[in-house]
């Protein structure tokens, strides 16, 4: 049974993840800073600390072998304008958006099996800017930017892709305050779609970007 690991995995995108990689056979884990969730294999781990996200793979790995498909999709936002952010929300942001990606990928790489995928859950916030957002947009610019080095390293060896998405329903817009209506966002599984096709193309899908109808909104 191929191996799915999720960082992020109990709510939103990575949990609309999870589930779909189930669906199609998947033994999946995921990782989050929950006490428990009983859905999936879970761990509590969180991807700001590299001890504990490598020996969240150490357990993957002892129980289930080598890890096939790896989504890198813990991430958290702070808003607010430069002159009146709190530094530790900055810090917060850099260090699980794109620290903890780093600390994933380096606990998890030389368990990924040949031929398997890491998938990156950036944002349209990787190459855009937005006013308050950022520590947001310099965390998911970062990634973007860690995520294709990556891929050139890997090439020939690990597919690595990165998706980003507009706007998305999820409880990130609860966290910022913003009041934008849902109706028009992408949903979590929308996003989950796309994972799920990079991992059915026998091509490389490198970059994919998903909008609402509508645009980033």
């Amino acid at each position: 049974m191929p191996v799915g690991f999720i960082t992020g995995g109990t709510s939103g995108i990575g949990l609309a993840i999870a589930r779909k990689l189930r669906d199609e056979g998947y033994s999946v884990y995921i990782t989050g800073r929950r006490e428990d969730f009983p859905e999936f294999n879970y761990i509590k781990a969180d991807v700001r600390k590299f001890e504990e996200i490598k020996s969240a793979v150490e357990k993957v790995v002892d129980e289930s072998g080598d890890i096939d498909v790896l989504v890198v999709n813990a991430g958290i936002a702070r808003v607010g304008y430069v002159e009146n952010m709190d530094i530790g929300d900055w810090e917060d942001v850099i260090r699980t958006n794109l620290n903890g990606a780093f600390y994933t990928v380096k606990a998890a790489l030389s368990h990924i099996k040949k031929g398997g995928n890491i998938v990156f859950i950036g944002s349209v916030a990787s190459k855009e800017a937005f006013p308050g957002w950022s520590a947001y947009c310099a965390s998911k610019f970062g990634l973007l930017g860690f995520a294709l080095s990556l891929a050139e390293e890997l090439k020939g060896r690990i597919k690595v892709s990165v998706i980003l998405p507009g706007a998305v329903d999820t409880n990130i817009w609860s966290d910022v305050g913003y009041t934008y209506s849902r109706d028009s966002m992408l949903k979590p599984e929308d996003v989950a779609d796309v994972v799920i096709g990079i991992l059915r193309n026998k091509g490389w899908m490198k970059e994919v970007v998903i909008l609402p109808t509508g645009g980033i909104l």
